[in-house]
Protein backbone atom coordinates (compact mmCIF):
# COMPACT_ATOMS: atom_id res chain seq x y z
CA UNK A 1 0.00 0.00 0.00
CA UNK A 2 2.89 2.37 0.67
CA UNK A 3 4.75 1.49 -2.51
CA UNK A 4 7.52 -0.69 -1.13
CA UNK A 5 8.88 -2.93 -3.84
CA UNK A 6 10.32 -5.62 -1.60
CA UNK A 7 10.02 -6.25 2.13
CA UNK A 8 12.21 -8.76 3.93
CA UNK A 9 11.35 -10.18 7.35
CA UNK A 10 14.02 -11.63 9.59
CA UNK A 11 13.27 -13.28 12.90
CA UNK A 12 15.55 -15.21 15.22
CA UNK A 13 13.11 -18.08 14.69
CA UNK A 14 13.02 -18.87 10.96
CA UNK A 15 9.52 -20.38 11.14
CA UNK A 16 8.19 -17.16 12.69
CA UNK A 17 9.78 -15.09 9.91
CA UNK A 18 8.20 -17.35 7.30
CA UNK A 19 4.77 -17.13 8.95
CA UNK A 20 4.93 -13.32 9.15
CA UNK A 21 6.16 -13.05 5.57
CA UNK A 22 3.35 -15.28 4.34
CA UNK A 23 0.71 -13.42 6.37
CA UNK A 24 1.68 -10.01 4.98
CA UNK A 25 2.89 -11.00 1.50
CA UNK A 26 6.56 -10.30 2.23
CA UNK A 27 9.70 -12.35 1.80
CA UNK A 28 11.39 -14.23 4.63
CA UNK A 29 15.13 -13.82 5.15
CA UNK A 30 16.50 -16.86 6.96
CA UNK A 31 20.11 -15.66 7.28
CA UNK A 32 21.21 -12.09 7.99
CA UNK A 33 24.26 -12.63 5.81
CA UNK A 34 21.96 -12.35 2.75
CA UNK A 35 21.53 -8.63 3.51
CA UNK A 36 25.16 -7.95 2.57
CA UNK A 37 24.38 -8.84 -1.05
CA UNK A 38 21.50 -6.37 -1.38
CA UNK A 39 22.03 -3.52 -3.82
CA UNK A 40 19.31 -1.38 -2.23
CA UNK A 41 18.16 -1.18 1.34
CA UNK A 42 16.09 1.82 2.41
CA UNK A 43 14.71 1.05 5.86
CA UNK A 44 15.55 -1.35 8.69
CA UNK A 45 13.25 -1.68 11.68
CA UNK A 46 14.74 -3.47 14.69
CA UNK A 47 12.32 -4.70 17.35
CA UNK A 48 14.68 -6.89 19.38
CA UNK A 49 15.06 -6.12 23.09
CA UNK A 50 17.80 -3.56 23.65
CA UNK A 51 19.82 -5.89 25.84
CA UNK A 52 20.19 -8.43 23.02
CA UNK A 53 23.54 -7.01 21.80
CA UNK A 54 22.32 -7.72 18.25
CA UNK A 55 24.40 -6.35 15.37
CA UNK A 56 24.50 -7.25 11.70
CA UNK A 57 27.22 -9.84 11.08
CA UNK A 58 28.30 -7.86 7.99
CA UNK A 59 27.74 -4.12 8.30
CA UNK A 60 28.91 -3.35 4.76
CA UNK A 61 25.30 -3.01 3.60
CA UNK A 62 24.79 -0.22 6.16
CA UNK A 63 27.80 1.70 4.85
CA UNK A 64 26.93 1.09 1.21
CA UNK A 65 23.16 1.69 1.24
CA UNK A 66 22.80 3.99 4.27
CA UNK A 67 19.25 2.93 5.14
CA UNK A 68 17.16 4.76 7.71
CA UNK A 69 17.30 2.63 10.85
CA UNK A 70 14.40 2.57 13.30
CA UNK A 71 15.21 1.09 16.70
CA UNK A 72 12.19 0.23 18.85
CA UNK A 73 14.17 -0.44 22.04
CA UNK A 74 14.88 2.56 24.24
CA UNK A 75 16.76 0.84 27.06
CA UNK A 76 19.62 1.24 26.59
CA UNK A 77 19.11 4.44 24.65
CA UNK A 78 21.73 3.44 22.10
CA UNK A 79 21.66 -0.29 21.45
CA UNK A 80 24.58 -2.14 19.88
CA UNK A 81 22.69 -2.18 16.56
CA UNK A 82 21.91 1.54 16.73
CA UNK A 83 25.58 2.28 17.40
CA UNK A 84 26.52 0.09 14.42
CA UNK A 85 24.12 2.07 12.21
CA UNK A 86 25.39 5.42 13.51
CA UNK A 87 28.99 4.33 12.91
CA UNK A 88 28.04 3.47 9.32
CA UNK A 89 26.58 6.95 8.79
CA UNK A 90 22.92 5.92 8.72
CA UNK A 91 20.09 8.21 9.75
CA UNK A 92 18.47 6.69 12.81
CA UNK A 93 15.23 6.98 14.74
CA UNK A 94 15.86 6.10 18.37
CA UNK A 95 13.47 4.01 20.42
CA UNK A 96 12.81 6.90 22.79
CA UNK A 97 11.67 8.96 19.79
CA UNK A 98 9.40 6.14 18.62
CA UNK A 99 7.95 5.92 22.15
CA UNK A 100 7.32 9.67 22.14
CA UNK A 101 5.68 9.71 18.70
CA UNK A 102 3.50 6.69 19.56
CA UNK A 103 2.41 8.40 22.78
CA UNK A 104 1.48 11.57 20.91
CA UNK A 105 -0.44 9.61 18.27
CA UNK A 106 -2.28 7.59 20.92
CA UNK A 107 -3.23 10.76 22.77
CA UNK A 108 -4.70 12.21 19.58
CA UNK A 109 -6.60 9.01 18.81
CA UNK A 110 -8.04 8.79 22.31
CA UNK A 111 -8.97 12.46 22.70
CA UNK A 112 -9.60 13.53 19.12
CA UNK A 113 -7.50 16.63 19.86
CA UNK A 114 -3.89 17.60 19.14
CA UNK A 115 -1.50 16.01 21.59
CA UNK A 116 0.22 18.27 24.13
CA UNK A 117 3.56 17.45 22.52
CA UNK A 118 5.71 19.69 24.73
CA UNK A 119 4.12 18.33 27.92
CA UNK A 120 4.56 14.74 26.71
CA UNK A 121 8.20 15.44 25.79
CA UNK A 122 8.89 17.00 29.20
CA UNK A 123 7.25 14.08 31.02
CA UNK A 124 9.15 11.50 28.98
CA UNK A 125 12.51 13.22 29.36
CA UNK A 126 11.93 13.80 33.06
CA UNK A 127 10.86 10.23 33.67
CA UNK A 128 13.66 8.57 31.75
CA UNK A 129 16.62 10.93 31.94
CA UNK A 130 16.35 13.00 35.13
CA UNK A 131 18.68 12.10 37.96
CA UNK A 132 16.72 10.49 40.79
CA UNK A 133 13.82 9.54 38.53
CA UNK A 134 11.44 6.99 40.00
CA UNK A 135 11.00 5.25 36.64
CA UNK A 136 12.25 1.67 37.04
CA UNK A 137 14.25 1.88 33.83
CA UNK A 138 16.08 5.07 34.81
CA UNK A 139 19.15 3.28 36.13
CA UNK A 140 19.66 1.72 32.70
CA UNK A 141 19.21 4.91 30.68
CA UNK A 142 22.06 6.84 29.16
CA UNK A 143 21.87 10.62 29.51
CA UNK A 144 20.97 12.48 26.37
CA UNK A 145 23.62 14.68 24.85
CA UNK A 146 21.66 15.44 21.71
CA UNK A 147 17.92 14.97 21.71
CA UNK A 148 16.24 12.96 18.96
CA UNK A 149 14.63 15.26 16.37
CA UNK A 150 10.98 15.21 17.44
CA UNK A 151 11.83 15.58 21.13
CA UNK A 152 14.19 18.46 20.37
CA UNK A 153 11.50 20.14 18.28
CA UNK A 154 8.90 19.77 21.05
CA UNK A 155 11.22 21.21 23.68
CA UNK A 156 12.38 24.19 21.59
CA UNK A 157 9.38 26.29 22.58
CA UNK A 158 10.41 29.42 24.42
CA UNK A 159 8.09 28.76 27.31
CA UNK A 160 5.96 26.02 28.78
CA UNK A 161 2.87 28.17 28.31
CA UNK A 162 3.41 28.82 24.61
CA UNK A 163 4.13 25.15 23.92
CA UNK A 164 1.00 23.93 25.63
CA UNK A 165 -1.14 26.77 24.33
CA UNK A 166 -0.24 25.67 20.82
CA UNK A 167 -1.46 22.17 21.60
CA UNK A 168 -4.63 23.30 23.37
CA UNK A 169 -3.66 22.21 26.88
CA UNK A 170 -4.30 24.68 29.67
CA UNK A 171 -2.10 25.05 32.73
CA UNK A 172 -5.08 23.93 34.80
CA UNK A 173 -5.52 20.72 32.78
CA UNK A 174 -1.82 19.96 33.03
CA UNK A 175 -1.88 20.55 36.82
CA UNK A 176 -4.86 18.17 37.17
CA UNK A 177 -3.01 15.53 35.16
CA UNK A 178 0.13 15.98 37.25
CA UNK A 179 -1.85 15.66 40.50
CA UNK A 180 -3.31 12.26 39.58
CA UNK A 181 -1.76 9.35 41.44
CA UNK A 182 0.59 7.33 39.26
CA UNK A 183 1.40 3.66 39.48
CA UNK A 184 5.08 2.77 39.30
Amino acid sequence: QMGAGRCLIYNRTAARAEALAKEFGFEACSELECLAALEQLHIIVNTLPGASDFVLPDSSVLKRCRPVVLEAAYIPRRTAFLRQALDAGCDVVEGVEMLYEQGCAQCEIWTGKPAPRAAIARALLSSLFTSGSSHPAHAKMEPYDVLPFSLAKATQCTSKRSADAASGVSDEAEERAAARPREV
